[in-house]
């Protein structure tokens, strides 16, 4: 890895941004360096725990020459909006073959490792421009992002990481599964899990699960997560049904797909219950 150049103002660390080399979590993926994208706002040197983002990308037409940056770009991690101290991380997935990556390092509790090490690098960076200010942040909240291609495998992740999710957005990559490999809606019991648990934290502590998706492309799997966010909703108490349904739900993009994240990510690390206006 190199380093991460922070910047300090006060008691604050100014926003910034930076990429890492051979981050040990994804030493298996194959694909090109950088591998790790950080981005973080103002954060107060003060504060002990942070929210953490991590964003997995989808496919590449540059296959396994993609750069990452090409990723960063498409993500709309754009912490501009939010106020709420927050890093923000994009790997680089796994390249299979042809356009397609997968995330195989992040399984088995793999993501858990990819965020203590992103923190890590992040508290070092502060320690090193700011003598006697280490600390080893914790996590706050914990937002699990993924575009296209990094859909599927951001289910599998959930299901095998020790930290869940707080808030999770999906943005047209719920394809499913290959049904000559079994069933095409596998992963949707893990989806159902997760939310079931994350309601039964609400409203103590608010969480949030939004769908875009486009209907030719991923509407069956997207359309099954909606159905199990009415269900679970039509118990809850009336008054708090009306906010739960502007943090959970599904709906109909109106960009086209490679726009998606880009459009919306912003607009819901500002505030999970944002309601797109697709004419804008």
């Amino acid at each position: 890895m190199q380093d991460l150049s922070v910047s300090l103002i006060g008691g604050d660390i100014l926003p910034g941004e930076g990429y890492l080399e051979n981050t040990p979590v994804l030493e298996a993926h194959v694909g090109t360096q950088p591998d790790l994208f950080l981005r973080w706002n103002q954060v107060p040197l003060s504060v002990e725990m942070i929210d953490v983002v991590v964003f997995l990308h989808g496919f590449s037409q540059q296959g396994g020459e993609m750069p990452l940056a090409e990723k960063v770009e498409r993500s709309g991690l754009d912490l501009s909006g939010r106020v709420r101290p927050t890093l923000a991380m994009l790997p680089r997935g796994n390249w299979i073959r042809h356009y397609y990556y997968n995330f195989p390092s992040l399984l088995s509790g793999g993501v858990d490792w990819l965020v203590d090490y992103g923190l890590g690098c992040f508290s070092r960076a502060i320690g090193s421009v700011a003598p006697g200010t280490a600390r080893a942040f914790s996590v706050d909240r914990f937002i699990l992002a993924a575009h296209s291609g990094g859909a599927m495998p951001a289910v599998d992740v959930i299901a095998e990481a020790s930290r869940a999710p707080d808030e999770l957005y999906i943005f047209d990559g719920l394809y499913g599964r290959d049904p000559a490999k079994g069933n095409p809606l596998q992963g949707l019991e893990t989806l159902e899990g997760w939310l079931a648990d994350r309601l039964r934290r609400e409203p103590e502590r608010e969480g949030a699960l939004r769908v875009v998706y486009i209907e030719q492309q991923t509407g069956p799997f997207s359309r099954k997560v909606g159905e199990l966010i009415a269900q679970h909703l039509s118990g809850a108490d009336p008054a708090c049904a009306a906010g739960l349904a502007r943090r959970y739900r599904v709906e109909v993009s109106g960009v086209q797909h490679s726009q998606i994240a880009r459009r919306c990510m912003p607009e819901l690390l500002a505030a999970p219950d944002a309601q797109f206006n697709w004419l804008e």
